[in-house]
Formats: structure tokens, C-alpha cells, sequence
């Protein structure tokens, strides 16, 4: 017999995994905090698409993809423009 084990798709900035429901942490985020994230994740997703970027955008790739709380710091936000910028990439936030 088989248990009542149920799965589901996780995209994060890296790729998409599978993982079973209990191996996930319940953030209580509101509408507007789950969007940012969301549109977080698109970003870094975008960056991490570039396949000449240099290797210090790993570093924050990696350290933005581990963001837990819904927003990012002033350095954060300066830091990831300004990667952006490099690679010519656009972002307008969606409402």
C-alpha cells in the first residue's frame, strides 16, 4: 500500500524541483509579500539565465535565492540593479 505521500513543483531562482509537502516551511506572507517574492525569484531566474555572467553574480544569486524575509535590503536593491544593468537586463516590477 502506498502512503499518502504528495509532492508538488517548487520553482526557485536555480530551477524547479519536486519535493513532498512535508519537507516545506509554511512562511505566513501576506498577498503583496508573496508577489515580491515571486518577482524576486523571476529575476534571479533571469540573471541566472545570462551565460556569460561573471562569477561573482553566483555569489549573490545564491545569497538573494536564500532570502526568507519579503524584501531586500538598500544594498540588496542597489546591488541587483546594478547586475542588472550590466547585463542589459530590464526589470519593471509587475503590480
Amino acid at each position: 500500500m502506498l502512503g499518502n505521500t504528495v509532492s508538488c513543483t517548487v520553482q526557485t531562482w536555480d530551477g524547479d524541483y519536486t519535493v513532498k509537502i512535508e519537507h516545506l516551511k509554511l512562511l505566513e506572507l501576506l498577498d503583496e509579500d508573496c508577489r515580491f517574492m515571486q518577482q524576486l525569484c523571476l529575476r534571479l531566474r533571469q540573471l541566472h539565465q545570462v551565460t556569460t555572467r561573471d562569477s561573482s553574480v553566483d555569489w549573490l544569486l545564491q545569497g538573494l535565492g536564500k532570502q526568507a524575509k519579503p524584501y531586500l535590503s538598500p544594498l540588496q536593491s542597489k546591488l541587483l540593479a546594478a547586475v542588472e544593468r550590466e547585463y542589459n537586463l530590464v526589470w519593471r516590477q509587475q503590480k
